[in-house]
This record gives structure tokens, C-alpha cells and sequence, in this order.
């Protein structure tokens, strides 16, 4: 009777332990910059379809990653994405691209329809692969990766038009992972917005 007591009072103390630890995950996400953000189609928008963001699965969990050595990554454990970070950025950078640029209706491969308006409109696709998106060494955040640009012609055709690496940091402004998280947003919006420039001018000369 003593021994059945004393089990059921481990049990109970150990069913608290585990929500206690699960209600002390803290979960982040981007802000965006398309909060008050309205998309119109004109005759003369040139058409951006967003491909999936390529994450390594060590970067992609949803435990935020650190880099505690040059080889050597480390996700945390309470300190989780909201989403899969792949997912996130598909969506932010969709706002921030939109936002950047109004000559531009950006897409995703997820639009409604995306093929019918591909069989009617010549468009350009841009590929991102990122092999860093974690905190630093040095109390910084950083993004690093490659993004490519595609020509789809109306007939079905495909064309690279340009492949650009790139490596970005931002210091943190304080210690914690909330500070990383916004250090993190202003590395990715630097890099769409010089992905945007980049865009305007291959565009210019492709024209």
C-alpha cells in the first residue's frame, strides 16, 4: 500500500515537472513588412515567383540554431521557430520583396493558379539556398547562402540568368534570443533588399 502511494505521488510530481518544462518554450517568428501590404496585378507588373527556401535540416529545426564552434552547430531546446524556418521565410520574404518594390507582383510556387498565369505571362523565378541562419561566435546573427535567378518564357523554356553568393552578419544589440531573432530579420531584409536591386538591373540589361 506504502510502495503504491509513493509511485502514484512520482508519477504526479513528474507529469508537473513535464508541463512545467513544456510552458517554459519560447517561441519566435518574424515580424514582416507586410502588415498593411495590398498586391493588384497591372499590365505592366513583371511577375517574381518565390521557389521553397532551401534550409540543411540542422538550420531548418525548429530549435533555434547556434554556432558554438567554426564546425559545430547546437539547437536549443526552449528557444523554438514558431514554424519551420523554411516555411517563415518563404512567407516573410513574399512581404518583404512585395513591399520593396511595387513594379513587382511577387508569387509563390503556392499561388492559386500559378500555372495558368505561367502559360500566359513570361516570369522570373529566384531560388534561395542557405547554408548559415544561426547566431555567431561574435554576438552576431548570420545568414549565408546563394540565390539564383530563373526566365520562364511562355512556350516553356527556361533560362539561368544569374547566380550570386552571399554572406551577412549583424551584431546583436543585447544578449538573449529574442535580440538574435530581430538581428536575424534585419540580416534577411538587408538581403532581400539587395536581392531586389540585384533583380532591377539583370532585368534592365534583359530587356
Amino acid at each position: 500500500m506504502r510502495f503504491s502511494f509513493i509511485f502514484i505521488i512520482i508519477i504526479m510530481l513528474s507529469s508537473c515537472s513535464h508541463k512545467a518544462a513544456f510552458n517554459n518554450i519560447h517561441y519566435y517568428q518574424f515580424y514582416g513588412q507586410n502588415n498593411k501590404l495590398s498586391i493588384t496585378k497591372k499590365d505592366d507588373n513583371a511577375i517574381l515567383v518565390i521557389s521553397d527556401i532551401v534550409l540543411p535540416s540542422s538550420l531548418n529545426n525548429r530549435g533555434i540554431a547556434m554556432r558554438i564552434s567554426k564546425q559545430q552547430f547546437q539547437n536549443a531546446n526552449w528557444h523554438q521557430w514558431n514554424s519551420a524556418p523554411d516555411e517563415m521565410l518563404l512567407s516573410i520574404t513574399q512581404g518583404n520583396l512585395a513591399s520593396l518594390e511595387t513594379n513587382w507582383l511577387v508569387l509563390t510556387k503556392s499561388t492559386p493558379h500559378i500555372s495558368l498565369i505561367a502559360k500566359k505571362h513570361a516570369f522570373y523565378e529566384v531560388k534561395w539556398t542557405l547554408t548559415r541562419f544561426n547566431g555567431g561566435l561574435n554576438n552576431n546573427a548570420e545568414i549565408a547562402g546563394m540565390w539564383q535567378i530563373f526566365k520562364h518564357q511562355t512556350d516553356g523554356d527556361i533560362s539561368i540568368i544569374q547566380q550570386e553568393y552571399f554572406t551577412e552578419q549583424t551584431t546583436l544589440t543585447k544578449d538573449g534570443y529574442q535580440a538574435l531573432v530581430g538581428a536575424l530579420e534585419i540580416t534577411w531584409l538587408k538581403i532581400n533588399k539587395d536581392f531586389m536591386l540585384a533583380l532591377e538591373n539583370i532585368t534592365k540589361l534583359d530587356d
